[in-house]
């Protein structure tokens, strides 16, 4: 019997650091469907913080 619900290790992607720059300054790209299921679009302003080794990123909202 098979399921078509995803489970959390179904939704893990492993990409490259494409680019580093500035010391402040940097971009977030996602996948579409990731960034339309989290409700982020084109121009939208996220928190970002650094917890240990992970990075934490909240939408902001207006």
């Amino acid at each position: 019997m098979s399921s078509n619900t995803a489970t959390s290790t179904d939704l893990i992607e492993i990409r490259k650091v494409q680019a580093l720059t500035g010391e402040r300054s940097f971009t977030l790209v996602f996948p579409k469907h990731f960034a339309v299921e989290l409700g982020i679009g084109r121009g939208d302003f996220c928190k970002c913080q650094v917890d240990g080794n992970r990075l934490i990123v909240e939408k902001m909202n207006p």
